[in-house]
């Protein structure tokens, strides 16, 4: 599978919306990650932009969430790798290589970033700062579905301090979101 196909994928089941713009979000983060470890961006990339091509199926169901998407992905020939990072990111499986733990981790952050975003003017990452979100990550009513420890857990899981790690996220947002 590459990233062409992939994102057929996840157009076709998501049209164009918000859970479309974070997949892309999340891909955008998760090359920058790749980049920055030494890792494969492709791989990671694609990760991250088909981790929910099936949330809006399962919206109503969440605990079939990543099941789905797995079995999509296993029938459309995606890499174990990456089977196992969507399955991981719901905690459908363990989460044992650093591109499942960086998913984990990423998939919080755009959501936070992103509802950081969309309070100012603006309404975009262009001008936000890494000391507004995590102003805003300290206000638990603050996007309140976003789990703040998976995102602090990019020191223990990705051996990255909170501040380089949002900064890194927030910079790969920039360039698809601005």
């Amino acid at each position: 599978m590459n990233r062409e196909e992939g994102w057929k994928l996840v157009h076709d089941r998501l049209g164009d919306t918000a859970t479309t713009a974070h997949c892309l979000a999340c891909e955008a983060c998760m090359r920058a990650l790749a980049r920055r470890l030494e890792q494969d961006e492709e791989l990671w990339g694609l990760t991250g932009l088909v981790h929910d091509l099936d949330l809006d199926e399962c919206a109503n169901d969440i605990d079939r969430h990543a099941l789905v998407a797995a079995e999509v992905l296993r029938d459309h020939g995606a890499p174990d790798e990456l089977i196992q990072a969507v399955l991981g990111h719901n905690d459908k499986a363990p989460r044992e290589t650093l591109m499942a733990k960086a998913l984990w981790v990423v998939d919080p952050t755009t959501g936070i970033i992103t509802a950081a975003a969309l309070i100012r003017p603006s309404r975009s990452t262009s001008d936000l700062k890494i000391k507004s979100i995590k102003k805003r990550m300290k206000d638990k009513r603050f996007a309140a579905a976003v789990n703040r420890d998976q995102i602090r857990a990019c020191t223990d899981q990705l051996d990255l301090e909170l501040d380089d790690f949002l900064t890194i996220c927030l910079e790969a947002m920039n360039e698809v979101w601005t």
